[in-house]
């Protein structure tokens, strides 16, 4: 009898533990596969990154630019302009790739293809397009899509991440390296295929794992899989190796939702560049060395004014200036502070909406 009633005492929470457990994943199934996946990386191996790479690497396209068949339902394959890549982000069929790949508006006979990596063809459509991170967002009419994971974590230079893309057509390729640099600062396309490192809004990552031609728009993960940035460009000549950029995650989603909800990126516009002058006494602020015949900043700010301070914020570089410009919609006016020959002068300047269309 003593010995039934210790059986049953020690059967009673196992047994409520499965009844319990079963309750939890008839509620919500995608419990077991987060539960499964914090098991499964507890024991991957530090010699290799084959955790990383099988839960990444289904969520990253084949993107090809070709023009319809004769019935307009299939790509006519020779006719096929580039191939590149791209990162499914929602299991309905958002995906993100960079803007130098989608044909421009002067193309019409240009349709894109997405192939997923189990070879499933979807002809996809361009939600919108931001030239100034290199960002386009592609839909596909399906359903449950393996959407890639996004790193919560912050990265670090030093860490190591994977390239995953489709170089040069060969088809689906991984590679791997490790965070050079960061805030790598870029103001976007000049043409449609030459990236601008410069100052100006994108942030990117510097990584010395290959981004070969064709990895465009692919992904950058970090060793548990996790999208870290979208492979955007790399320097292409014989002095340089081991330069590639990306751009992070958190400014890709920002880049995304905006352009989901408006079919693009509202960002304001002053029309001025830096003066490639350098203040020999360390002198704050921004100097104009050129002033757009298009933009509001014309008739209003001279070569040479120095803006000090807008909306009454100190001013200390050109970075600082394009942020607080770029993050103010169009219609917003703001108070300019400049230093011009030695007197200070406020202008109030009204900034218009930034076009960011290529037409080469």
């Amino acid at each position: 009898m003593k010995i039934n009633k210790t059986i049953a005492t020690l059967l009673f929470p196992i047994v409520a533990g499965v009844l319990i457990g079963g309750a939890l994943l008839l509620i919500n199934p995608q419990l077991g596969k987060n539960i499964g996946n914090v098991i499964y990386s507890s024991g991957v191996s530090v010699e290799g990154f084959s955790y990383a790479v099988n839960k990444a690497a289904p969520c990253v396209v084949n993107i090809y630019v070709a023009n319809l068949n004769e019935d307009y339902t299939e790509p006519d394959t020779n006719s096929i302009t580039s191939s590149a890549s791209g990162v499914v982000m929602t299991d309905n069929g958002y995906i993100v790739t960079n803007y130098h790949v989608v044909p421009l508006g002067n193309e019409p006979n240009k349709a894109i293809w997405v192939q997923t990596r189990e070879g499933k063809l979807y002809q996809a459509f361009i939600v919108g397009c931001d030239r100034r991170t290199d960002i386009a967002v592609l839909k596909v009419e399906a359903n449950n899509l393996p959407s890639i994971s996004i790193a919560k974590k912050t990265p670090h230079i030093g860490d190591i991440v994977l390239a995953i893309g489709n170089p040069n057509n060969l088809g689906q390729t991984v590679t791997h390296g490790i965070i050079s640099a960061l805030s790598r600062s870029g103001s976007g396309l000049l043409t449609h295929d030459q990236m601008n490192i410069r100052q100006g809004v994108q942030e990117l990552i510097q990584t010395d794992a290959p981004i070969n031609q064709g990895n465009s728009g692919g992904a950058l993960v970090d060793t548990k899989g996790n999208l870290v940035g979208i492979n955007t460009a790399s320097f292409t000549s014989e002095s340089s190796y081991g330069i590639g950029f990306s751009v992070p995650v958190k400014l890709v989603k920002q880049v995304m939702n905006e352009i989901i909800r408006h079919g693009k990126v509202e960002r304001g516009y002053l029309g001025i560049s830096d003066s490639s002058k350098k203040s020999l006494n360390g002198e704050k602020g921004v100097t104009v060395g050129y002033i757009d015949p298009q933009g509001p900043a014309f008739g209003v700010l001279k070569l040479g004014d120095v803006i000090t301070r807008v909306n009454y914020q100190n001013i200390h570089d050109v970075k600082q200036l394009i942020d607080l410009i770029s993050k103010s919609k169009p219609g917003t006016k703001l108070n300019f502070e400049v230093n011009r020959n030695g007197n200070v002068i406020n202008e109030d300047i009204t900034l218009i909406e930034d076009n960011t269309s290529v037409d080469n």
